[in-house]
């Protein structure tokens, strides 16, 4: 067995990885909305035994030059494979990690697949929320809904709201907007920059694997989201609204366009991606069309004893007001 570790993955990874999941983010097309979006390298650690790839971890290396954390691909990534190969594979990474100078290393499972505990790894928990789409057609998801699910629907369309699929470059300054509106609503961190949301269209909407959707009110945008697909699953992967128009219900409108739009794809699971446990209002929200919530682990290992401590006080700093107000003034 030997442990290969790939900076540009290609089509032998993803053959491999096909194998055994068919979700975007496994594949080396997602590796670009990374690197690209997130400034990150691509890291693709692959166990290779009788001239093929037996076992897999799809990786992101982001470097803030004093800390250095390698997410195993982002939202979703865990180890691929046969299953008999995991614990060496495992082995070999607990090895190579400190060697490349990584400082942490987070691993999350897909909702997809069955947990899988790294060695030696802490865990946190999220909630993820799925709905099953199979045997479902548009008057079956209509009836699906509970009554007051409908009158939202019905109200937001009532009001004028219309949705519109972003057909150029120019609605991704109006989604970030409407996500920034969000974040500030929240009282959050705006995790994701600017240049997240332009490499996301750039490489997932104008090769026919996502869509930005706006909904609009008197040809002012109020609300948004941003859908990725992979080959069975239609991912709700960010939104965004102004506060001043969530009674015209626009998100209720989004989702159920949205609803829709899988069934017409033909998608067996409508993802509504991952929750804070605690945000129990998001929760319910998502869980309100039908969808069911599941646990979502993290595994998360630390290979420097003191940056990754300083790293998470960084993080809740500036999920604060002030701290918030200075990584604005830094964005701008």
């Amino acid at each position: 067995m030997e442990l290969k570790v790939l900076e540009s993955p290609g089509a032998e990874w993803d053959r491999f990885a096909s194998r055994y999941t068919d979700l975007i983010f496994y594949q080396s097309a997602w590796s670009e909305v990374l690197r690209k979006g997130l400034g990150g390298q691509p890291l693709y650690f692959c166990l290779r035994e009788g001239g093929g790839i037996v076992a897999g971890l799809p990786g992101v290396l982001l470097d803030f030059k004093i800390f250095r954390v390698l997410y195993a691909s982002i939202p979703y990534g865990n180890m691929i494979g046969e299953k008999s190969y995991f614990e060496p594979f495992a082995e070999l990474l607990n090895r190579e990690f400190p060697e490349m100078g990584i400082h942490q290393v987070r691993i999350t499972d897909s909702p997809f697949s069955e947990p899988l505990l790294p060695y030696h790894f802490r865990q946190e928990t999220a909630k993820c929320t799925l709905l099953d789409l199979r045997g479902i057609d548009k008057e079956g998801v209509w009836n699906s809904y509970k009554k007051y699910i409908r009158r939202d629907v019905r109200k937001g369309q009532r009001s004028g709201v219309t949705i519109r699929a972003g057909a150029s470059r120019n609605c991704v300054k109006t989604f970030y907007e409407l996500y920034l509106a969000s974040m500030e609503r929240n009282r959050a961190m705006a995790k994701y920059p600017f240049r997240w949301f332009e490499t996301l269209y750039g490489e997932m909407v104008e090769r026919g694997t996502g869509d930005f959707l706006i909904a609009e009110w008197n040809g002012t945008p109020v609300a948004g989201v941003v859908l990725i697909h992979s080959i069975t699953t239609l991912h709700y992967f960010h939104n965004g609204s102004r506060p001043e128009f969530l009674k015209l219900c626009p998100n209720e409108l989004l989702v159920h366009f949205s609803l829709e739009k899988a069934i017409e794809q033909g998608d067996s699971f409508f993802d509504f991606m991952g929750s804070d446990r605690a945000d129990l209002s998001l929760i319910k929200f998502k869980e309100k069309w039908g969808g069911r919530s599941v646990d979502l682990n993290t595994y998360v290992k630390d290979y420097h004893a003191l940056r990754p401590r300083l790293w998470e006080w960084g993080k809740r700093a500036m999920n604060t007001r002030p701290g918030s107000w200075l990584l604005k003034r830094v964005r701008s």
